[in-house]
């Protein structure tokens, strides 16, 4: 399915948004509720057809509704970013509500991503993204641990140093050897994951790698510059046609008549 899914996208990113910015803050604001709305209505009647009962759960009335919330607390931020944008020229990057914006976009961009996949969730296991296939655990576990025992034993390293060895490879091990749920694959793996299948262009994966980085403000110790008003601004335009892109990709609901 991914590999259709590949074909005519370049097309359909020009109609859907050309990478011009149209819309003013109030404009934009009601454009993220306008589209969250719509996507939660299409996506969950969509996803009713399915034989996949696993993607019915998945992809859930309720988790659409924590979309739609937490969409609607993004425009709600951003409706007024016309009296902040100024900062951009002060070079002023100390905003909560900014940072807040951020923050809320890089979650929502996360969800969105995961709920495309929960949609085709048999293809995205088919994958076996990030999986070492037929890997012999047991054995490399057993002559790695020897080794370690054995730098134990001469004195190369200590004790306590061998054990956290031992559970760091046992860890590793275990994380490449079963399937990664595509509801807890973070925003870093998930871009990670449609540049593997080549499901977005480059500009887009700019975008998303944008939200990303500008998403990690949330770890406010380390320093950090912060994008502007303008990068949000065109980063939430994203984020609104990202929602089309899903959209355009889902299959066409069943005539019932």
């Amino acid at each position: 399915m991914f590999k259709i899914i590949k074909i005519g996208r370049n097309k359909m990113k020009e109609e859907i948004w050309d990478g011009e910015m149209d819309y003013g803050w109030e404009d934009l604001a009601e454009k993220v509720r306008i589209v969250s709305n719509n996507f939660a209505d299409v996506m969950l009647e969509t996803v009713s057809f399915s034989p996949v009962k696993e993607a019915v759960d998945l992809i859930s009335k309720e988790s659409l509704q924590r979309l739609c919330l937490l969409a609607d607390q993004l425009a709600s931020q951003i409706k007024d970013g016309y009296y902040y944008q100024t900062e951009d020229a002060e070079n002023n990057i100390q905003n909560a509500s900014k940072l807040t914006s951020w923050i809320i976009l890089g979650s929502l961009t996360e969800t969105v991503l995961q709920m495309f996949l929960a949609f085709y969730i048999e293809d995205y296991k088919k994958t076996q993204w990030q999986q070492w296939v037929d890997f012999p655990a047991a054995t490399v576990k057993e002559r790695i641990n020897v080794t370690i025992s054995q730098l134990v034993e001469d004195g190369v390293i200590e004790s306590n140093q061998g054990k956290s060895l031992k559970e760091a490879i046992k860890d590793n091990i275990k994380r490449h050897c079963v399937e990664h749920p595509v509801q807890r694959v973070m925003l870093d793996e998930i871009i990670q994951f449609y540049i593997a299948q080549e499901l977005l262009d480059e500009d887009e994966i700019q975008y998303l790698r944008i939200i990303q980085s500008n998403r990690n403000g949330i770890h406010s110790f380390e320093s950090r510059t912060i994008g502007t008003w303008s990068d949000l601004q065109y980063a939430t335009r994203f984020w609104c046609y990202l929602l089309e892109w899903i959209l355009n990709r889902l299959p066409d609901i069943p005539d019932c008549e």
